[in-house]
């Protein structure tokens, strides 16, 4: 983590469970800064860690909204979207609630599938289906629609859109990432299998991919790990293959590594949504920042700064 960044990062590691709910009246902290222009720029840097609110995505029924809970501390037309897709394709997101809190702490409206008040349930193969028609779902509304504007007091940036998502939710990533109104593209522990396809989702749908992908597993005991490099192997779009050695399927998203998984993610949107050099340099050549930390394994091509 560049140093710039680490130290507020750091900090919601003992407070990023104490997220606002939507109605409990609890005040932005006053210090909260307006996150980067959405230019590309030798000095953008992300922004400092913000209180956040989880709420219901007005209007948009089955899904559950993570944000800076202080807009009208921010720039009009600032906060870039990234829209979520659940390990096991699950119809609630409380599994990921640090890593999606935290990710939408560094300036991000995150839209996540699964209602605000969903619990999570036993998926079986029969319901776990992959659904990126749910993450474009989102990524309209939140960027198209007058519920959005409003809720979100016109801080959407409608020009920079990310998908994300962990396991089967990576499969929905993958398979929305293809849509021409996606700018970034972000999977954790995941990959579409060989044979046979899983939820009619093959590995000749990666050719269809225009955007910046970063794929990233848990090491050897990650039931994904093998299916992660055989899939980033094959993509022709400029791309980051990263490994935390120790974390295991769920690690990075709802284990002990959570913590670490979020500042990956944000790392990626910063880098590719919002042009911060800093941040790509975590993913970028022999001396990314990402290598030289215990545990890591970091590949990119077609990557620059």
């Amino acid at each position: 983590m560049p140093a710039r960044s680490m130290t507020a990062r750091t900090l919601l590691a003992a407070t990023v469970g104490a997220v606002v709910l939507a109605g409990s009246g609890a005040a932005a902290a006053s210090s909260a800064q307006t996150p980067p222009p959405k230019t590309p720029s030798a000095g953008a840097s992300t922004p400092a860690v913000l209180p956040t609110v989880r709420e219901a995505a007005e209007g948009l029924p089955g899904h559950t909204v993570y944000r800076p809970a202080d807009l009208k501390a921010l720039r009009k037309g600032s906060l870039p979207v990234i829209v979520y897709g659940n390990g096991a394709c699950a119809t609630s997101n409380l599994e990921g609630i640090t890593f999606l809190t935290g990710l939408a702490s560094q300036g991000y409206i995150v839209v996540a599938n699964g209602a605000v008040d969903e619990f999570p349930v036993p998926n079986t193969p029969e319901n776990t289906i992959a659904h990126p028609e749910a993450l474009l779902a989102a990524a309209h509304w939140a960027t198209e629609s007058k519920q959005a504007r409003k809720q979100f007091d016109g801080r959407v940036d409608t020009t920079r859109v990310g998908v994300l998502g962990h396991s089967c939710g990576g499969v929905e990533a993958l398979a929305a990432g293809t849509d021409p109104m996606i700018d970034a593209v972000a999977g954790f522990n995941t990959g579409y299998f060989a044979e046979p396809a899983f939820g009619g989702y093959g590995r000749d749908r990666l050719a269809d991919l225009h955007t910046p992908t970063l794929l990233v597993n848990g090491g050897p005991d990650d039931v994904a790990y093998q299916n992660s490099i055989d899939n980033y192997a094959l993509l022709d779009v400029p791309a980051a293959l990263v490994g935390d050695t120790a974390a295991g399927h769920t690690g990075l998203i709802a284990g002990l590594e959570a913590t670490k998984g979020w500042q990956v993610a944000a790392d990626w949107f910063d880098y590719v949504l919002r042009g911060d050099r800093a941040a790509g340099a975590r993913f970028v050549g022999p001396d990314c920042g990402l290598c030289a930390e215990d545990g890591w394994k970091v590949e990119s091509k077609g990557l620059s700064l």
